[in-house]
């Protein structure tokens, strides 16, 4: 009787750390395929050039799994170029653009998502502008593009 009990307790036992060793196995495997969740901003559509006083429709994209939100994204505009590239550490006052919409600044918005708004334009001049997203305690930024004003 008592051999059965320590072969049956052995047999238990091995079988207890194949088990282990497969969820370690497969663990392992999951880390080794885990992806960085994909963080951009992407101007998608905006006008090249507009007439004084009339309004331009801009268009952005914030790329990112779909489990992260953001309560702040917009557009940030000047007549100064910023041309530099930008990184996830340079925030909204690092960067010379003066004027930006509030639209998307207070909420909360579910990634990823496209961003719209419309901007009319006063003063006659070349204007550069970048769209912007905080998604957790990252600076997203998007490349810098330009449109003229004109009369």
């Amino acid at each position: 009787m008592k051999p059965k009990i320590l072969l049956y307790s052995l047999v238990g036992l091995v079988v207890f750390y194949l088990l282990i060793y497969y969820n370690y196995y497969q663990a392992q495997q999951a880390i080794k395929n885990t992806r960085p969740s994909p963080l951009s901003v992407e101007l998608v559509s905006y006008p090249e050039s507009l007439s004084v006083g009339s309004s331009g429709t801009f268009i952005w994209h914030v790329q990112s799994s779909p489990d992260l939100s953001t309560f702040y994204s917009t557009l940030y505009w000047g007549n100064q170029s910023s041309p530099s590239a930008l990184t996830k550490n340079d925030s909204p006052q690092a960067v010379g653009y003066p004027s930006f919409v509030a639209d998307y600044t207070d909420g909360r918005y579910r990634l990823p998502n496209d961003f719209d708004i419309k901007i009319k334009f006063n003063k006659i001049g070349k204007v550069y502008f970048r769209a912007y997203a905080k998604v957790g305690q990252e600076h997203l930024w998007s490349e810098e593009n330009s449109l003229e004003v004109i009369k």
